[in-house]
């Protein structure tokens, strides 16, 4: 079974162009055109965001290079960072400069 993940799909049509028989993309976001096509496989590797899914149907196990790591979001995303706080002149009142 072949899946794309449109959460992560950003329509680059890399797949499209790989596997013109397998995807194609429709406003911005592939779709599977024929989970059955040789190349499908090797559109999944090329795939940048890992957004296609292949699954075996026998045992449901993931089968593509498809990893579960948040990428390009940088280790102070979630760390309050760029957030305001503070307004770069410290991170409370009265930490800023008074004039």
């Amino acid at each position: 079974m072949v899946k794309i993940d449109v959460s992560k799909c950003i329509g680059c049509g890399i797949c499209q162009n790989i596997c013109p028989e397998g995807f194609e993309v429709i406003r911005r976001k592939a779709h599977v055109r024929n989970e059955k096509a040789d190349c499908i496989e090797e559109a999944a590797k090329a795939c940048p965001e890992h957004a296609i899914i292949l699954s075996n149907q026998d045992n449901q196990t993931d089968v593509s290079n498809n990893q579960n790591f948040s990428r390009g979001r940088g280790f102070w995303r979630d760390m309050g960072r760029g957030r305001g706080r503070g307004k770069g002149r410290g991170f409370g009142r009265g930490m800023g400069r008074r004039l």
